[in-house]
């Protein structure tokens, strides 16, 4: 199979997994929607920079992944669920197509498709495929920067082009979130010192390709200061970026993390680690090895530590996968059946968790169980199991990935779906702001308590966000009597200040919690600073 075929299969099969679902799902998680809405602003008061977020302006990130959302939602005017998901879910394809050309390049052909592959069934992986945030897209321009990377390395003709498209899909993965896009120099200047010393170094300067990854950073970075360095410098490169890495790391729920974002090929890394750390004279085992383990250990340190931060573990991970399964699925023999009977009880409890929810105290509130419909899922569970267990037993290759693939297909791509429908049961902010907007008639509505930026988008208008007591009392004590929603901690604490009338008008219970829709009774004396 051509390298041309191998990515367009992949691409196919990854296709077929992300697009289907984009429509499906609210808006709800304000980590998400304050990218809509900065994409709305865009579209409405054509403002590339100086776009605000209710009342601030916005530049916690880079606006690459906003332009993008307002890129696709231009031919209808209006940002919907599915043209803010649309340039992640592409991300996604991207990243599983360079995959498969990492893996044709270094590892030969056919492993290329076995690890793009491996790559789009990887849960987590899949899960940020459907959310609105750009991490996808660091993933993406960085393996699109590792592809480059192994041109400009191993093919001397191309080491004009290569080198500057390195450069630049580092600057692009910059420009979509931060400085963890200069990932790809830290992997591959390890990787060179571990080839060539210090000296190695040197292989990865490029002036052109310097020059290339200066210009496309100063298309947003020189707005970004122009519109007030000394914020920018406060409240971004020191609050947002800096001040991560000060405290106390949280090693063991990165630990945690990292095992669920990495399902199913968790239950084979340690074997995959092991194996790899064994082979680790081999140039291209330990590229991968490091690339693995870099995008890990950079994260230790910082204390502030979100699931999705773990997403570059991903690509490096599938493709060593793919490299064992072909070249050394039979080592470690009493390890190997081992994991295999692992592999084998945990798919049964899988199986009965979901069949027979009632057995276990806790299960994830998205698990849905729904009578015949779940048959598929029990079935790709059995599969899952099945197939893992087995490949690892006998050391059976194409068993083992193929198998696994083909499970975690339909886990995925179907359970998607009833995942989606108990979601948008959980987090109905149509529904609240449909409330809202049956109280507020069009006029003025506040939050106190949290951000809950969908109020604005399902409102279409913007919301005022106090933050102290103070300001919610000299809000709610405008002439026009506005509307606020707050939850029921903060409500509790507004009913005990004996200055304010403020009566509740309805609660709606939205992501497991009760929100509380008020508004003053009268007129209302100021709250004592």
């Amino acid at each position: 199979m051509t390298r041309t075929r191998s990515a367009l299969l992949v691409a196919a099969v990854a296709g077929l997994l992300t697009l289907p679902p984009l429509g499906q799902r609210v808006l709800a998680p304000s980590d998400e929607v304050r990218f809509v809405i900065y994409a709305q602003e865009v579209l409405q008061h054509h403002a590339a920079f100086d776009v605000h977020v209710r009342a601030k302006r916005f530049r916690e990130k880079p606006p690459l992944y906003a332009w993008m959302i307002a890129l696709t939602s231009w031919p209808g005017g209006r940002v919907t669920g599915l043209t803010a998901r649309l340039p992640v879910a592409v991300a996604a394809i991207g990243a599983v197509v360079f995959t498969c050309l990492i893996g044709e390049t270094l590892l030969g052909p056919g492993l290329g498709v076995r690890s793009g592959l491996a790559l789009a069934v990887t849960y987590g992986f899949f899960a940020h495929s459907q959310l609105i945030l750009p991490d996808m897209l660091v993933v993406a321009f960085m393996c699109v920067a590792m592809h480059a990377f192994v041109l400009w390395q191993h093919t001397e003709h191309r080491r004009v082009i290569a080198p500057i498209a390195f450069y630049a899909a580092a600057a692009a993965a910059v420009y979509a979130k931060g400085p963890v896009g200069l990932l790809p120099f830290l992997i591959c200047g390890v990787w060179l010192w571990t080839e060539r010393g210090p000296a190695g170094l040197r292989r990865l300067w490029s002036p052109l390709g310097a020059l290339a990854f200066t210009l496309i950073t100063l298309t947003w970075l020189a707005p970004f200061v122009t519109m007030g360095g000394t914020a920018f410098a406060d409240d971004v490169i020191w609050q947002d970026w800096l001040l991560r890495y000060a405290g106390r790391p949280q090693l063991s729920k990165l630990l945690g993390d990292a095992v669920v974002m990495c399902l199913p090929w968790t239950f084979l890394a340690p074997l995959v680690l092991a194996v790899a750390i064994r082979n680790r004279s081999s140039s291209v085992v330990r590229l991968l090895l490091i690339w693995f383990v870099v995008s890990f250990f950079v994260l230790v340190p910082i204390t502030n530590q979100r699931t999705r931060y773990l997403l570059p573990l991903t690509p490096p991970l599938a493709l060593l996968v793919a490299w064992w399964s072909a070249r050394a699925v039979d080592a470690f023999r009493a390890a190997r059946r081992g994991l295999a009977a692992v592999s084998l009880v945990a798919g049964c409890v899988m199986v009965v968790t979901l069949c027979w929810p009632q057995t276990l105290a806790w299960r994830p509130p998205y698990v849905v169980v729904s009578g015949w419909s779940s048959l598929p899922l029990v079935a790709a569970l059995l599969l899952l199991a099945g197939t893992l267990s087995w490949g690892l037993y006998t050391a059976a290759p194409r068993v083992l990935m193929y198998g696994v693939i083909a499970a975690m297909t339909v886990l995925l791509g179907y359970g998607i779906t009833l995942h989606n429908r108990r979601y948008n049961e959980i987090w109905d902010f149509p529904a609240l702001a449909a409330a809202v907007e049956q109280h507020a008639h069009g006029g003025a509505v506040g939050v106190f308590g949290g951000r809950w930026f969908a109020l604005d988008y399902y409102l279409g208008r913007r919301v005022f966000s106090t933050h102290t007591l103070a300001q919610f009392s000299d809000y709610v004590s405008r002439p026009d009597h506005p509307i606020v929603v707050t939850n029921e901690r903060t409500w509790n604490d507004v009913r005990a200040s004996a200055d304010l009338d403020v009566s509740a008008l309805e609660e709606r219970s939205v992501g497991g919690q009760t929100l509380v829709i008020v508004r003053a009774r009268g007129e209302l004396p100021p709250v004592s600073r």
